[in-house]
């Protein structure tokens, strides 16, 4: 089973009324939740599909995926993002206004660092802003 029909019939057997707008958003935010979508564009992208769909809708949608352990938000510069629900680095490419994940040890072990510290961490959203170099966050070559 896709990921979307499985979160669909986990939140239908979770009591949610899952209507055709919710079941479309679930199943758009799921797609493109790599890109981490701002609500607007969310709201753009629903529009070509089923033009109508409201951003309240659309925002309440997020917000029953984010309470549900789905996805997860976070704002930037006053706008609303998607993200996966993993912990993970968001690394923000100022100038072409991207947002690229890096999965790496080092948020590993900044929780660790955390952990030592008294910090309860459950799900932490790391943001780090920047200058990308070419526009693209790289892993570090293996030697």
């Amino acid at each position: 089973m896709q990921e979307a029909e499985r979160v669909i019939e986990e939140l239908k057997a979770r009591g949610y009324r899952m209507t055709p707008q919710r079941i479309l958003l679930t199943k758009l935010m799921l797609e493109t939740v790599e890109k981490h979508p701002s609500l607007r564009e969310l709201h753009e992208k629903a529009q070509k599909i089923l033009p109508g769909t409201g951003i309240s809708t659309i925002y309440n949608t997020i917000m029953m995926l984010e309470s549900s352990g789905v996805l997860r938000v976070f704002y930037l510069d006053g706008k609303l993002f998607i993200d996966r629900s993993r912990p993970h680095l968001n690394v923000v490419c100022r100038g072409e206004e991207s947002i690229k994940d890096i999965d790496s040890g080092a948020l590993e072990e900044t929780m660790e660092v955390l952990r030592k510290r008294g910090v309860r961490l459950k799900n932490p959203l790391v943001l780090v802003i920047g200058d990308c170099e070419q526009g693209t966050p790289r892993e570090p070559q293996e030697q």
